[in-house]
């Protein structure tokens, strides 16, 4: 009788131990998955900025044209190829009245209260 008794502790202790060890490791997955995630959105976002002084260097030299009044300048590619490992899509938007033509269903809008004639927004997809 105790060897039974000793027989279904055991198989109940060993349950308990399977189940936390189980929901130990979905949460290390989880919670492995969600650090990945970050760290492609931060890498994502400095491929961005380092897409926006590109472009902001390229008009200070004089190597990307001025869009017209109200209008935009895509640019699909940096010059030097991706950065971190993500292709880096600029648009170039002038204010002005005019709406800008050509320009993705993103609303480039530059934003009030700024001094400087052109605005510069980068995209970059990531999953």
């Amino acid at each position: 009788m105790k060897k039974a008794l000793v027989l279904v502790m055991v198989s109940g202790i060993m349950l308990v131990i399977s189940i936390l060890a189980v929901a130990a490791l979905n949460l290390m997955t989880v919670e492995s998955r969600t650090a990945e995630h970050k760290l492609r959105r931060i890498r994502a976002y400095f491929a961005a900025q380092a897409g926006i002084v590109d472009r902001l260097e390229a008009l200070r030299r004089g190597e990307v044209g001025m869009p017209v009044v109200g209008g935009a300048v895509v640019l699909n590619a940096l010059p030097n190829g991706p950065v971190n490992g993500y292709a880096v899509r600029t648009v170039i938007v002038a204010r002005g009245d005019n709406p800008a033509v050509g320009v993705p269903a993103i609303n480039y809008n530059c934003p009030a209260g700024s001094p400087s004639p052109v605005c510069v927004f980068a995209t970059v997809n990531y999953q």
